[in-house]
Formats: C-alpha cells, structure tokens, sequence
C-alpha cells in the first residue's frame, strides 16, 4: 500500500510520463530516462526568464562564513511539482501571502502569482540570486495575478508579513537554522495569531533531520507526507492550529 501511495503522489505531481520514466530508472537502471533538474530550461524557454541552472553555495555570494556552511545549493523544482503543492495545500490563495524560504532565482514565485495570494515573497540571502528573482518577477508581473515582492534577507532575521501565511521551502538551508525561522515566527503569533501552512520539498534522506527539526517546534503539527517513487520530490505538510 506504501508503494502504491508513493506512485499515485508521483502521478499526481509529477506526471504519468515522468512516473513511469522515473520507475524505470528504478528498476531497470536506464539512467537516460532520469530527470535532470539542472538541465530542463522548458519554463524559462516558455517565459524568457533565468530560473534554470544550479548555483554551489560558494558562488552565492553569502559573506557570512557561519551562514553560508548551512545553506544548500540553489536547484529549481520542476513547475508540476510546485503547481501540485499549491494545490494540495489546502488553503484559499486570496485569504493568504504566500512566502518562498529560499526563493533563489524566483520559480516557485513566477508560479505561486499565477494564483490570486494576498501577495508573493520571496526571502533569499544571496544579493544575487534576489537581483536574477526580481528581474524574473518585472518579466512576469503583467500576467501575474499576485503582486511579487523579494527580499534579500537572512531568514533566521526576518518579520514576516501579516496575515495568514503558506510557507514554501524546498530544502534551503540547515534544519537547526529552520527552527531558528519558526520559533521568530512562533513568537510574532503570540502578538498576532494567524494561520500558518508549511510546505516543505525535499529528498528522502533529509526527511528524518527535517521531521526532528519541526518537532522542536510546538505550535506547527505534521498534516501530511507524500513520499515521491524516486525520493527526490517528497513533501511534508505542517500547520498550526488557528481556525481559518
């Protein structure tokens, strides 16, 4: 029954075709049909945007020492993947702002404003990937359907906006600084309670240190956790308790 969920989740978000490639490479070792995440520029193709590519943590341009060790390098997610969160969240766009931790060049905003959020913003600590975000966001802003602001700002720092919040984060940075970002935010809740969604996108092998790291934080309960074929786009789901 696992199995069969992890393929349906797969379906789901990632598609029929990707699936069935994906469970090929799995058991018949065809690498060519694996996914390279680095190399598909099909949205940026479609949009004349710069989302694609892979930038190390040593070309982020991050001054701090301590802060640059616990970042993890920038890799875009493929668009059905992050359309399939924003789907499966389970919250009504116009009654949120919707936050990207770690929104590198700014594809998941580019998608998240297709949708009609209070409005999108993306936190990132590296000046230049915030610069290459928002000249994305100027190219894309007239069809959008969500204002998109981005801020370059060390998370574990930031103020978060009003209201009710869905958090996106695809695996950004060290989980002790994500306890670090949750425990300033728990503490705002108590001036101003609101609701909060937490979508986190990772791999397999990161989901024990993430699901400990959550655990530290008292306010925000697991909702869900869909475990993708290949274990490279799992998702975990938390909320905290504050009505709609």
């Amino acid at each position: 029954m696992q199995k069969l969920r992890r393929i349906r989740h797969s379906i789901a978000s990632s598609g029929l075709l990707r699936t069935l490639a994906d469970l090929a490479n799995q058991t018949l070792a065809i690498r060519a049909l694996a996914y390279d995440a680095e190399a598909d520029d099909a949205f940026d193709r479609r949009h004349g945007t710069d989302t694609s590519g892979s930038v190390q943590t040593d070309q982020l341009g991050i001054d701090n020492a301590a802060l640059r060790d616990k970042a993890i390098r920038y890799l875009p997610s493929p668009p059905r993947v992050t359309r399939w969160m924003l789907h499966a969240a389970g919250v009504r766009p116009a009654d949120f702002t919707f936050v990207d931790l770690g929104c590198g060049k700014g594809r998941v905003l580019l998608l998240a404003a297709q949708l009609p959020f209070r409005a999108v913003v993306g936190v990132d600590i590296s000046a230049e990937l915030c610069a290459v975000a928002r000249r994305n966001a100027d190219l894309c802003q007239a069809t959008s359907r969500s204002r998109i602001e981005v801020r370059t700002a060390d998370a574990t720092q930031l103020d978060f906006p009003d209201g009710n919040l869905l958090i996106h984060m695809y695996h950004p940075f060290d989980p002790e600084l994500t306890v670090r970002v949750f425990e300033r935010l728990g503490a705002s809740l108590a001036q101003s309670p609101r609701k909060v969604v937490v979508g986190y996108l990772l791999y397999t092998a990161a989901v024990p240190a993430v699901q400990a790291a959550f655990a530290r934080i008292p306010w925000l309960r697991r909702m869900r956790y869909e475990h993708s074929v290949t274990g490279q786009y799992d998702w975990l789901f938390y909320a905290n308790d504050v009505a709609d």
